[in-house]
């Protein structure tokens, strides 16, 4: 059996400035398996005051519903903390189930300096 795989950018490469929300989503009903998420935060020469933080979240959802934080729609299964230290990269890969039918990807929380955020999956599309 074959597999077709497609990447697919959340967040590309991009500054999240202090005291901002940064995020990307997916609609996965046309996938049929799920895939590899990759997330990355790298902080500054001057760290933030507040750390990143990166939320995973799904939605029980047939279609994409609008990108917004946990709430009605969107249901947080994952957080990370990319720390205030200076430099520091926080780097994170999260299997993502076939059931899953809409993904977000959050980054928020940072004070004072931006952090550089991205999001990437690597999605199993199809089996042949």
């Amino acid at each position: 059996m074959a597999l077709i795989k497609t990447a697919r950018t959340l967040v590309s490469t991009t500054p999240n400035g202090a005291g901002a929300t940064t995020r990307g989503r997916l609609n996965m009903n046309l996938a049929q398996g799920g895939g590899l998420l990759t997330i990355k935060m790298i902080n500054g020469t001057t760290g933030p005051a507040a750390q990143c933080i990166c939320n995973i979240l799904i939605a029980h959802n047939p279609t994409l519903p609008a990108a917004a934080s946990a709430g009605a729609d969107w249901k947080t299964i994952a957080s990370y903390g990319g720390g205030t230290a200076s430099n520091a990269a926080t780097e994170v890969g999260l299997p993502i189930d076939p059931s899953i039918m809409c993904l977000e990807v959050e980054f928020t929380g940072n004070t004072v300096q931006p952090v550089t955020v991205e999001a990437y999956l690597s999605e199993l599309t199809m089996a042949v």
